[in-house]
Order: C-alpha cells, then structure tokens, then sequence
C-alpha cells in the first residue's frame, strides 16, 4: 500500500508531523492483520472519530482522516464491492 498519500489533507487538513505518519503508517499495516469484518468495524469506527474530531474541532483532525483514509484504502483493496460490504455490515 502506498500511504504517501495520508500526508496532506483537503480543506482544513494540515500535514501531519512524522510521529503521526509514523503512527498512521503502523495503523495502515495493523489493517493487514484484521478479518473482513474487523476492518469493515474499524473503517466505521475511524470515520465516526474523524466526523466527532471535526466537530470538536479537534487537534487530532489529520491523524483521524489519515486513519480513516487507510482503512478505506484498505478496504478498497480486500473487496471490489467495498461499499457494499459495508453497507451491510453497518447499514
């Protein structure tokens, strides 16, 4: 996976520093490890932390969009029908 692109963010996103690259990076690999259903889970869980990190207006707001943009790339990558899949799991 390329993960070059969790770097910058659109709108109000900033770049992230290299610790939370470094943290993004291990959170993109530990995606590898996860059964279909746990990555479906964690792409859930890492959207609705991004949604309550805007909200709040939140400093973790990058780390929270790289993790949930991993997990959609990951996501992407496992199933062809990704949207589908998910949308049955989290209706």
């Amino acid at each position: 996976m390329n993960f070059a692109g969790c770097r910058t963010r659109p709108g109000n996103h900033k770049i992230l520093t290299g610790a939370q690259q470094h943290a993004a990076h291990r959170f993109a690999k530990s995606l590898l490890a996860l059964s279909d259903d746990g990555l479906i889970d964690t792409y859930h869980q890492a959207a609705e932390d991004h949604r309550a990190a805007q909200i709040e207006g939140s400093d973790n707001l990058s780390e929270a969009y790289a993790q949930m943009t991993a997990a959609e790339k990951a996501m992407q990558a496992r199933f062809s029908d990704y949207r589908t899949r998910y949308k049955m799991r989290h209706p």
